[in-house]
């Protein structure tokens, strides 16, 4: 007969996993987990869903006790949340309850630690108890006093006799039973099932209501310009002809007039009006002006004013001077001569641009995982658009020049969702229970040995979907009773060699002189060892 309440006190590091598993083994009507504040197996709706699906399949209540965050959780999940274990017994009255103020106990005989991870189940009456002062605050459940006994009334005593026949045949009986323990023969027969591994089988988990983080981060990224490009230029400047002769003359485009070693060209063609006689008697020169531009490029052609005294051109020379003998300068630059240079100024080059892509992505990726964090064991999958970030400022930014650098702007866009892998794991055993896969005629699947490889993690909307490979082991199916009915009466030998079709069979004789199974089916005891692991399961491509 199952309890009518258990109570399942978890550790803090507890896995979903485990707790499910106790809950299975619960023989309890109704269960209340006991939350010790924070607990990995809590702290997730999706985890409680889990505790309570597997609640719902053996048809009994659970319910939780804890804090306000996992009360929340807890009513997310559609769990009874109660803030300590007493208004939890008060929640459900249980009709044939133990009297109020006491509580049959189960004692488990054994060395039981206090750190064992199974929680004994035990039977409270359900009257409802006062409320603590600390709503938070969980308590152990005190130990029945013994009730007194009232004394038997005058009828009890007058058939004593009865009761004393009836006492006496049940003490023949007890002891015939002990002295048939003690003397007659019997067996233990111990079998290590035979397993065989299954799987890997697909399975894809959907996780309809994953963790989600949204945003964008922002960098900068500077574009050095690393590329040169030549800057030449040939100085340029003004000269005027002097035209001492009677008649006008004519210097053409391209005349070479000279400073020292330098040259320099007429830019136009002029006439230089000719000279007049002043009262005197000497001759005013006539004087017209045109533009140079030096024959070489460079500084050196940058001279001071008046250094420009040559004409390299001696016909032309001959008319302005007019007579021989003429000493008067013919031409002169009022002005210095300017803009000659030959040097390089910096230009962007592609490689540039590329390098400075680089770190600004580096940057925005530095950023991106330090806003999300460190996902440790978490299952992810970003938006596929996310990943590429947006960069202003590119357009055109190659070979610009005379800028040694340019500021470059990135945004990368996040959607994220998560989940955690124990979940993910939690629920791909869960599945692989209600769904198991092919098993070898009159096998069982073993669900301890079950274990779940996860692989890519995809986005449908607004829910994950995880790819994971499940493998486990299968054993044949254990029928006590088939066993004990095949090998009553055969010697120890014929015994494990009729089992072998099951598993590896220990046959255990008492006492030692016995040589055959007994034929009392109540003196043959069948003992099932765990069953052997499977390979660890393949990654999933």
């Amino acid at each position: 007969m199952s309890e009518p309440l258990a109570l399942l006190y978890l550790e803090t590091d507890d896995e979903v996993t485990t707790v499910v598993r106790r809950i299975r083994a619960t023989d309890a009507e109704r269960i209340v987990i006991v939350a010790p504040g924070r607990s990995r197996a809590t702290s997730s709706v999706v985890a409680m869903r889990l505790m309570a699906r597997a609640a719902q399949e053996t048809s009994r209540d659970l319910a939780v006790v804890g804090d306000s965050l996992t009360r929340s959780l807890a009513a997310e999940a559609d769990l009874g949340a109660w803030a300590t274990i007493e208004d939890a017994r008060a929640a459900v009255p249980v009709a044939d309850a133990a009297p109020a103020g006491r509580a049959p106990i189960r004692v488990m005989r054994g060395d039981v630690t206090a750190e064992s991870d199974e929680t004994a189940p035990v039977a409270v009456a359900l009257a409802p108890p006062a409320r603590a002062a600390d709503a938070d605050e969980t308590r152990a459940v005190p130990r029945p006093r013994r009730p007194q006994l009232d004394p038997p009334p005058a009828r009890a005593r007058r058939s004593a006799p009865a009761a004393l026949l009836l006492a006496a045949l049940a003490a023949v009986i007890v002891v015939g039973g002990a002295v048939g323990a003690v003397v007659l023969p019997a067996a233990t027969v111990t079998i290590v099932p035979r397993s065989e591994p299954v799987g890997p089988v697909p399975y894809e988990i959907r996780v309809d209501e994953p963790d989600r983080a949204q945003g964008s981060v922002e960098a900068i990224a500077i574009v050095t310009a690393t590329g040169t490009y030549p800057i030449q230029a040939a100085a340029t400047g003004v000269v005027v002809f002097r035209n001492f002769n009677t008649v006008a003359v004519a210097v053409g485009s391209g005349a070479l007039v000279a400073a020292g070693e330098q040259a320099f060209a007429t830019t136009a063609e002029v006439v230089v009006p000719a000279g007049t006689l002043t009262a005197e008697g000497t001759i005013r020169a006539g004087e017209e002006a045109v533009g140079v531009a030096a024959a070489a490029i460079g500084p050196a052609a940058n001279v001071a004013a008046e250094a420009i005294d040559t004409i390299l051109s001696q016909n032309v020379a001959a008319r302005l001077r007019g007579f021989p003998n003429n000493a008067q300068r013919l031409v002169v630059n009022p002005e210095p001569t300017s803009g000659g240079v030959d040097e390089s100024g910096p230009e962007i080059t592609q490689e540039d641009v590329d390098a400075a892509i680089l770190s600004l992505e580096a940057e925005l990726e530095s950023q991106l995982e330090g806003r999300l964090g460190a996902t440790g064991d978490a299952v992810v999958a970003d938006e596929s658009e996310s990943s590429e970030p947006r960069i202003d400022g590119l357009d055109g930014l190659v070979g610009t020049r005379d800028q040694p650098s340019v500021e470059l702007t990135g945004v990368l866009a996040y959607d994220r969702l998560t989940v955690s892998r124990e979940t993910v794991t939690a629920m791909a055993e869960e599945q692989a229970r209600s769904d198991p896969p092919p098993l070898p005629e009159g096998h069982e699947l073993v669900p301890s040995s079950i274990t779940v490889t996860l692989g890519a993690a995809t986005r449908d909307g607004d829910a994950l979907l995880i790819e994971a490979a499940v493998t486990a082991a299968s054993t044949p199916a254990i029928d006590r009773e088939a066993i004990v009915e095949a090998i009553r009466g055969l010697g120890a030998a014929e015994a494990r060699s009729s089992l072998a079709s099951v598993g590896a069979a220990a046959i255990d004789l008492w006492p030692g002189w016995v040589e055959t199974v007994p034929e009392l089916d109540w003196r043959i005891t069948v003992t099932v060892e765990a069953e052997v692991a499977p390979s660890p399961a393949p990654s999933v491509p």
